[in-house]
């Protein structure tokens, strides 16, 4: 790893078990010296990606603030997306989530919200299991097989930990089932009370989506929803952001 990208892996310390941590915490995970802990921590002070509290333990520093909100205020997706996602909730009376694939990261980037009482332990920002849940199976449905069979050679422990599937051909008919429906429900997979339904999202011709677009819900209200008709809205939904997002629209 060079200096750069080790600098840089000193923000990825900071979790919501550690928000908190000293200079010498730092060198020890990075397995560095302590001299070298500090100097990294100086340049991390110095552009803002880190801040120092009283007690002399450093924080995730104010330009990552700017830089979230800059991102809120200029991403093209987030742009195309709030509106429809906002004319959706309406439509349908649930909460509404766009989440993105960035590399092996399947992060969601934005809610809009129905129901104030429903808890998500996900959010903007927080990285989702990958082989649980409607979203990202949803995205990774769209891979083709050589993207796959390198999915499943990363993660085989974790896939077949989620009891998704136990071989390859399992993983890849799972997620050919999901193609050809063109959406997944998940209920409870993620969170033991929430239903997710989502389709993929797609910004240009390639075939493959970037992203996913859920409804999400209580699951005791379930049984209670025409659930051909949430698929419907969902897809139209989709379909409008990827127009736009490809120029099409």
């Amino acid at each position: 790893m060079s200096a750069f990208n080790k600098l840089l892996s000193i923000l990825d310390l900071f979790t919501e078990q550690t928000p908190y941590l000293t200079a010498e915490q730092i060198g020890t995970q990075l397995e560095c010296s302590a001299s070298t802990a500090y100097r990294y921590v100086r340049e991390l002070l110095a552009v803002g990606l880190l801040a120092k509290r009283v007690s002399g333990e450093y924080v995730l520093g104010p330009r990552i603030i700017r830089l979230d909100y800059q991102i809120r205020n200029t991403d093209p997706v987030l742009s195309i997306a709030q509106p429809i996602m906002a004319e959706l909730v309406e439509r349908v009376g649930f909460d509404v989530v766009i989440s993105h694939w960035f590399g092996e990261e399947f992060v969601d980037t934005h809610r809009e919200t129905k129901d104030t009482s429903l808890a998500l332990k996900y959010g903007r920002g927080r990285p989702r299991l990958l082989f649980k849940g409607a979203a990202p199976k949803a995205v990774m449905s769209t891979f083709p097989r050589a993207r796959l069979l390198t999915l499943y050679e990363s993660h085989e422990p974790q896939i077949r930990a989620s009891g998704m599937a136990q071989t390859f051909d399992e993983f890849r008919a799972a997620l050919w089932t999901v193609r050809k429906e063109g959406y997944y429900i998940s209920e409870g997979e993620v969170e033991p009370d929430v239903v997710a339904i989502a389709v993929p999202v797609y910004s240009d011709n390639s075939g493959v989506a970037s992203a996913a677009l859920q409804i999400v819900m209580p699951l005791s209200r379930l049984e209670f929803v025409n659930r051909a008709r949430l698929v419907e809205a969902l897809k139209e939904a989709a379909a409008r952001i990827g127009a736009r997002l490809s120029g099409a629209d």
